[in-house]
């Protein structure tokens, strides 16, 4: 999968954000750099674009119309989801190309959870609406959870979170210990985590999700999973895979 940076910008601040000062010092990268970067995109390949935050950049639904243009096969836009609340928002990126997939964050199943990992108050409530506004509108999508020592016990209660707003996959990770991650106790203990990772994963088992554990296809971002369910390949252990649309 090729990714393209769009630069750091987030209107989030999570706890375990790979980025760190960047969403500060780089917030934006260089739009000839992304214009030169959409043209190297070719036809049938996957194409994440990435951040930081890629529903800031006012740009976004004219670079997904034209790798759809290009004919990508693939399109995956990782995002908090929060601007997609927005259901006009969320239908024109519906109507960008119909390889258009989202790669959602969802650190949290209460607005205490979630809004303490993203350091933003209604964080959660705009990105449960966000993804409630893409189902409503067509575009499928995963959810990503990074598991930290504030929600390991709870990973089987935010899988059940995505299955209810219409996730099809769900891409679980422990953190990384880089970034805002690295500045301070984040992770949780391997041994405390890994029967709360197994158990989530069957919860996405029973439930009927595609799933996936581990650091990810693209190192220092969260998943850039295939989105689509595929009941044969649930728990499949190399994002290769995972069922391709």
């Amino acid at each position: 999968m090729r990714a393209i940076s769009l630069g750091f910008a987030c209107n989030n601040a999570c706890v375990f954000c790979a980025q760190g000062a960047l969403r500060v010092t780089e917030p934006r990268a260089g739009v000839e750099a992304v214009e030169q970067a959409l043209v190297e995109a070719r036809p049938g390949e996957s194409v994440a674009l990435v951040g930081g935050e890629p529903t800031l950049f006012e740009e976004l639904p004219r670079w997904i119309e034209a790798l759809g243009a290009r004919g990508v096969a693939s399109i995956v836009v990782q995002t908090n989801g929060r601007r997609l609340a927005y259901r006009a928002y969320a239908a024109r990126l519906a109507a960008t190309s119909r390889a258009l997939r989202l790669d959602v964050s969802l650190p949290g199943s209460t607005a205490p959870m979630h809004d303490w990992h993203t350091a933003v108050a209604g964080s959660f409530s705009q990105t449960i609406a966000g993804m409630r506004s893409a189902r409503a509108v067509g575009i499928p999508f995963g959810v990503t959870i990074v598991a930290t020592r504030a929600n390991y016990r709870h990973l089987s209660e935010i899988v059940r979170v995505a299955h209810a707003v219409g996730a099809a996959a769900v891409h679980l990770r422990p953190v990384a210990d880089v970034g805002r991650a690295a500045q301070g106790p984040v992770a949780a203990p391997p041994a405390l985590l890994a029967p709360h990772l197994a158990r989530a994963l069957g919860e996405a088992r029973r439930l009927g999700l595609s799933a996936f554990e581990g650091a990810g296809p693209v190192a220092g971002f969260a998943g850039l999973g295939i989105v689509e369910p595929h009941p044969a390949r649930v728990g499949a252990e190399s994002p290769a895979e995972w069922r391709r649309p």
